[in-house]
């Protein structure tokens, strides 16, 4: 039977009477409007001289002072024409921005600002200059610090000492801005209040030197009223910003620690009687009930006084004729300062919003001038006067959980999300409306429908395009509080005084964007625990608005997550949404729970973590979410890249973590460039992936021959009638013929049979005479594109929803290839030297090297073509995922295997018709690996076919330099273990996993060289690991006495402190060797493992305690297998057929479509922020590298050509690059990366170039490495060959060169 998912073995909750009183309101008013919780002073004259951690920054309890309560977003205008048309703010006569230059002083001392500055009359002259809005390190003032988990202070709540080599280094800012104010608001005596859109992390207000308040959370407007200290002409506000306070415990998310003024700052002006805020719900039954209150500026209301309400839908808003609906909104006395009202309008037959069809309205919401006097109240249309008039958003539309599936108006909800991140590369935190409409419109380009808002509320003009454009919006607190941990007595979520806090998060957030459609869901946070504070966080949201659904991904009862189990849910969470789980998990998942009407819907918050060359297996994730209504999608981590535009000497680059600061700055490096794209929003290939895989039309073969095909609709709601669907017939991936099918009119969900009319066999009868010979490949393209632009401009007309692509059989009768035996007319001579062998085949002149059996020279016409030789490649440069996996140390013993293969006996020639083969057998370093290669010579190119054969499995496998190994202790039967986190290296337990794992380096040897007896070698464990770093430590004595402890507290670089010693006498170390590691320092200690578990370094060596069993897991597979070399300057331009445009991988191509591509080398180097592997094109049939004499390349071009590919694949993977292949790559310390970024990368004149008979998959999980089906098995030999054609100016095509270097391929294909 299934396990239960659910358990309530949390502790119990807080009493009623407290829950309540931390709500801010008594048991018997539960229902009505909580108070915000805060400290209430007076404002009071000049500033207060006096200890900082004395005030409120350091006071978790105190979120807020003076600050007027959240409410919904929403201007107030003058007239309810301005309200109707939408007008800029700028036009209202009641609306001051004070955006701009403001007066600024910093300082690297929390509270350190100039003494008096907030009075009048300070003189500030000498201050600098700040723009508002904008991040002070971004502007001259700190440096930019990125930490990820852990704070970038230490973890001692509620006070802050920086990490970095100043402790007392915590800025402050002081600003100030001096305005006239209207004079028409003080004439008419309006209120008027300052509104801060965001400042991180909290601020102090003055008005004239009188305080008006204090306010944290660095994600919500604070606003102060000024009324009271308001006068004619000068006015002057001061702001007190200090970077961290004890509010910024709850703001450690992953992304830059920026301080400043980041949104938008204005003054705006309010009648005495105003209305103080408005809720909206508009439902699917159309619905629409509205509930204002008023403020009455302590005036009784007159009999009759109402609110005047229209509904237009969106855009005509001026059209009386198209006006759904009007109501009055009666106004009834609650008390002397507030009036309510409370309306439910039918508003008939409306179209409902979702993000596929995001129909919307307009509710104008006027406050009549007579309302204040009495009388006749006719409509604002009608000539009435307004006090002011709202512009509030409306879309009708429904979410609900209905046995076990999230529904949206009634239909299950498929979630194709993406997290997001407010960032610039340019001004950090301060995002334009025009960056967020780039942002919105990319995500619908690319087939997103949902994107959360990590971790933090968002602009709310991020709300109105996601209303405009569609998409549904996870709305999250800003609570983050993961440098504190998750366990229930560490969590900031579990303790008394920080709940006022995490209550005032989650009501502001909710109290501001309530009226938005686009918001279904509220999130509680992200990683920041989970303790009583969340539940009443939960429950108070349940109260306060039943018509959304609440989520937290830590409600669970285990302190982390996992990727393969089903974790403990606790009971604040209506949904399952794990972070990153397998795709095993979601398999288990919908195994136990597809059926259930009770459990809870699975929507992944964060999965394919797209971090450099990731987001492998997203196909993968998506086959089970189309297949499982309880898998209901998930969302990508994340949008963007979080690098900033840096230049440095004369280079433009991306920075990140560390490159900022002095030397002990806290980073995580380059964990905040996780995007699907970079920081100018150019997509990472990752971003198509994502577009193919959850595309909202798929395709099914039912008969190809006939060319019937079966449409899905997977939108939830609208039909196919908006697209049309062309397809294309392609002859080795040049197309032939093509069209367009009738349109479509698929209803959402459904599916339909279509015929794409084939032309008939032979297909060959379609190409060119030039290029009709032996045509091999045919595929069928289907695409569907929008027939006219979407609404708003999402997307442009022609724009590429979804396509599929299929191989079709080939021709029954294959044109004849004329036979073109290489060098058949001249027989190749060769010249077998003592350290080369030559072969001249005609023009062509190639050099194998007898020491190494490598090809190293290729010529023609006297021109050397190569750089440097072609050599064997086990390794490739190593991926962000890879370093997340631990694959530079698990692996390492493959990155110098390809540059240490040898020959193990001298190469062999045998001279064949037309061509000479010369062959030999290359031990791969030390590994025992073995490959076969043979170069078969003439006068039309190089054939070069190889076999891998992986270690033998007989006889024990050897210890080698740079591999992880376990050491068990013969005395006590236990491994050797470093838990991670801590330095005191014991030997406690016989399981063999990360803690046991011990890495053993050898002095002076390269990874992958075997380990003797005798050998100095260090032995080094991770001692600490975060999602961007681990910490690898060598274990060293604690002094130079004997029994002296051994703690992992040494740097694994220095020179080895053990001489490893095998007690069976001299050879090399092997699985299962009894050895004793010796102290090289000459002192006669050893390491020994003691019954207590200690290790120690004891006088002696010839005790039973000193004695370890060598054990070594089986040697991973390697990254590659192929080929890689160096070709002379001069080549510029690329062709080829095979997967394309974009680079692909073995987990991460179908994106990628079958065809004949172009373009220059320079633009096949993907530049991921952090270089690492990039550009491999999977299944590559032939690439043809080109160059001209203006150039200054050898030859016109040579084409690299398949000849035959391991079982299963259509071809090889090949990539090209005009940068060093080693460029791209980073030692063990990913930290010490020689180009750490893209921009800095070196363009070359010669072209690396990579043939591949495999490579591992790229993976996409939360930083690690590819699924097991992707990866190259350790234990299977592959076999592949290729050509090396060089190609002659006269034969270098000028039409159709697809076709004419497939066919140049082909006539290869006999000599094979």
């Amino acid at each position: 039977s299934a396990p239960s998912l659910f358990s309530f073995g949390r502790p119990p909750a807080l009493p009623s009477r407290a829950m309540w009183k931390l709500f801010g309101c008594t048991k018997k008013d539960a229902a009505s409007e909580p108070a915000e919780i805060v400290v209430v002073n007076s404002p009071k004259k000049g500033r207060e001289v006096q200890d900082i951690k004395e005030t409120e920054w350091f006071d978790p309890r105190t979120v807020g002072v003076g600050r007027e309560p959240a409410r919904a977003t929403f201007f107030a205008y003058e007239t309810a024409e301005l309200a109707k048309s939408g007008a800029e703010l700028s036009r209202s006569s009641r609306f001051l921005a004070l955006n701009g230059t403001w007066k600024f002083a910093w300082s690297d001392r929390a509270g350190k600002v100039p003494q008096g500055f907030e009075l009048p009359g300070f003189k500030d002259s000498a201050w600098g200059d700040m723009p508002v809005p904008a991040n002070w390190e971004l502007n001259g003032h700190g440096y930019p610090i990125y930490a990820n988990v852990n704070y970038c202070f230490e973890t001692n709540p509620p006070w802050v000492k920086y990490s970095g080599t100043d402790p007392e280094y915590n800025p402050t800012g002081a600003y100030r801005r001096a305005f006239d104010a209207p004079a028409q608001w003080l004439e008419r005596g309006y209120e008027v209040f300052l509104h801060i859109g965001a400042v991180c992390c909290g601020c102090q207000v003055w008005l004239n030197g009188v305080e008006l308040g204090f306010s944290t959370d660095s994600k919500l407007e604070a606003v102060f009223k000024l009324t009271p200290h308001l006068q004619k002409g000068r006015n002057v506000i001061a702001l007190e910003v200090l970077c961290w306070n004890a509010g910024s415990y709850l703001e450690d998310q992953d992304m830059w620690w920026f301080a400043g003024i980041t949104r938008d700052v204005y003054l705006y002006a309010r009648p005495t009687q105003h209305i103080q805020d408005v809720e909206v719900h508009a439902g699917a039954d159309g619905k629409l009930r509205l509930q204002a209150e008023l403020n009455t500026g302590g005036a009784a209301l007159p009999a009759g006084g109402a609110l005047q309400c229209e509904l237009f839908p969106r855009g005509s808003e001026g059209d009386a004729a198209a006006r759904v609906c009007s109501f009055a909104a009666p106004l009834v006395s609650r008390t002397a300062d507030v009036a309510v009202s409370s309306v439910t309008c039918e508003a008939g037959d409306v179209k409902l919003w979702s993000a596929e069809e995001p129909h919307l309205y307009t509710l104008i919401v006027a406050l009549p001038s007579a309302a204040a006097r009495g009388g006749a109240q006719p409509p604002p249309q009608e000539g009435g006067a307004v006090a002011e008039a709202l512009r509030i958003t409306v879309g009708f539309r429904t979410v609900e959980m209905v046995q076990s599936r999230v529904l949206l108006n009634g239909k299950p909800l498929t979630v194709r999300g993406v997290n997001r991140h407010e960032h610039d590369p340019k001004t950090g935190h301060v995002v334009s409306r025009e960056a967020m409409l780039q942002d919105v419109k990319l995500m619908k380009a690319y087939n997103f429908n949902a994107v959360r808002c990590s971790h933090y509320p968002n602009d709310p003009h991020w709300y109105d395009l996601c209303n405009e454009y569609g998409l549904y919006v996870i709305d999250e607190a800003n609570i983050e509080s993961h440098g504190v941990g998750f366990k229930w007595d560490a969590t900031l979520g579990n303790k008394e005084e920080w709940g006022a806090a995490h209550m005032a998060r989650v009501q502001r957030m909710l109290e501001r964007d309530k009226n938005h459609p686009c918001i279904l869901f509220w999130s509680l946070g992200n990683e920041a625990g989970n303790g009583v504070n969340h539940y009443h966080d939960f429950m108070w949201l349940k109260h306060r608005d039943p018509t959304r659904l609440v989520q937290y991904e830590n409600a669970r009862l285990d302190s982390g997550w996992s990727t393969e189990d089903i974790e403990k849910i606790d009971t604040n969470t209506e949904m399952y949404v794990p972070m990153y789980p397998s795709q095993a998990k979601l398999q288990q998942y919908a195994d136990l729970y597809e059926s259930s009407t009770k459990a809870l819907p699975l929507i992944m918050v964060e999965y394919s973590h797209s971090m450099g060359n990731s987001c492998g297996g997203t196909k993968e994730y998506w086959d089970l979410i189309n297949k499982y209504g309880v898998l209901q999608g998930g969302y990508i981590w994340d949008w963007v890249d979080q690098g900033i535009a840096t230049e440095s000497n004369g280079k433009a680059y991306w920075a990140y973590g560390g490159d900022f600061g002095p030397t002990g700055t806290p980073s995580d490096y380059n964990f905040c460039c996780n995007g699907l794209v970079q920081p100018d929003r150019a997509p990472n290939p990752a971003l198509f992936e994502a577009k193919k895989c959850m595309q909202p039309i798929t395709w099914e073969a039912v008969d190809l021959s006939q060319g019937r095909l079966r449409v899905v609709n997977r939108y939830n709601f609208r039909t196919l009638e908006h697209l049309d669907v062309v397809w294309s017939l392609t002859a080795d991936g040049v197309e032939v013929k093509g069209g367009c099918l009738p349109a479509l009119q698929t209803k959402a969900g459904e599916a339909e049979d279509v015929t794409v009319p084939l032309p008939s066999r032979p297909f060959t009868a379609l190409l060119p005479a030039s290029g009709a010979g032996g045509c091999r490949e045919f595929h069928l393209l289907v695409s569907a594109k929008w027939r006219a632009a979407a609404p708003v401009g999402a997307v442009e007309a022609g724009h590429e929803e979804a396509w599929e692509q299929w191989a079709l059989a080939p021709d029954s009768e294959v044109a004849a290839v004329p036979a073109q035996v290489p060098g058949s007319t001249q027989q190749p001579s060769v010249d077998e030297g003592a350290s080369v062998i030559t072969v001249s085949a005609g023009d062509l002149v190639a050099t194998v090297d007898v020491a190494s059996a490598l090809l190293t020279s290729l010529k023609v016409s006297g021109k050397e073509l190569f750089a440097s030789a072609l050599q064997p490649s086990f390794w490739r440069p190593t991926t962000d995922n890879d370093y997340g996996a631990k694959l530079q140390i698990k692996q390492g013993v493959w990155r110098e295997a390809g540059r240490s293969t040898s020959p193990a006996a001298a190469p062999s020639v045998v001279p064949g018709e037309g061509c000479v083969t010369v062959s030999a057998d290359l031990t791969v370093g030390s590994l025992g690996s073995q490959l076969g290669v043979s170069y078969t010579i003439s006068s039309e190119g190089v054939r070069v076919a190889a076999k891998y054969s992986p270690l033998s499995a007989e006889g024990a496998t050897p210890a080698l330099s740079g591999n992880p190994a376990f050491l068990l202790s013969r005395a006590v039967d236990k491994n050797l273990d470093v838990e991670v986190g801590q330095e005191k290296v014991q030997a406690r337990y016989k399981d063999q996993g990360s803690w046991q794992s011990i890495t053993v380096t050898a002095d002076g040897m390269l990874p992958g060289q075997p380990i003797s007896s005798g050998s100095l070698v260090s032995l080094a464990a991770t001692t600490a690991e975060t999602e961007a770093e681990l910490v690898v430590k060598g274990f060293i004595p604690t002094d130079d006495t004997a029994g002296s402890p051994v703690m992992a507290a040494g740097l694994p670089a220095e020179k080895p402190v053990w001489k490893v010693r095998r007690v069976a006498g001299e050879g090399e170390v092997r699985a299962g060797d009894e050895v004793i590691f010796e102290a090289a320092d000459g002192s006669g200690r050893s390491l020994a493992a003691l019954a207590d578990g200690s290790v120690v370094a004891v006088q002696g060596s010839e005790t039973a305690n000193s004695i370890f069993e060598f054990q070594i897991n089986d040697v991973p597979g390697p990254q590659r297998v192929g080929f890689r070399g160096s070709l002379a300057a001069g080549f510029t331009d690329v062709e080829w057929f095979g997967r394309g445009p974009h680079e692909s991988y073995i987990d991460r191509y179908v994106s990628t479509r079958v065809g004949h591509f172009q373009g220059t080398i320079l633009d096949q180097t993907h530049k991921y922020i952090r270089p690492q592997e990039n550009g491999n094109k999977l299944e590559t049939r032939w690439m043809a590298l080109r160059g001209s004499p203006s150039s200054g390349a050898p030859c016109a071009g040579l084409l690299v050509a398949t000849a035959s590919s391991p079982e299963g694949s259509a071809g090889l993977g090949m990539q090209c690059h005009r940068y060093a292949l080693d460029d791209f790559d980073g030692p063990e310390d990913q930290t010490q990366q020689r180009v750490r970024h893209a921009g800095e990368l070196v363009e070359r004149g010669e072209t690396d170039f990579c043939v591949d008979a495999a490579q591992s998959g790229v993976g996409g999980g939360s930083a690690s490495g590819a699924l097991p089906e992707h990866r190259i098995v350790p234990d299977k030999p592959l076999q592949w060959s290729f050509w090396l054609r060089p190609i002659a100016a006269e034969e270098a095509p000028r039409e159709h060169s697809g076709l004419a270097f497939a066919a140049m391929r082909r006539a290869l294909e006999p000599s094979q």
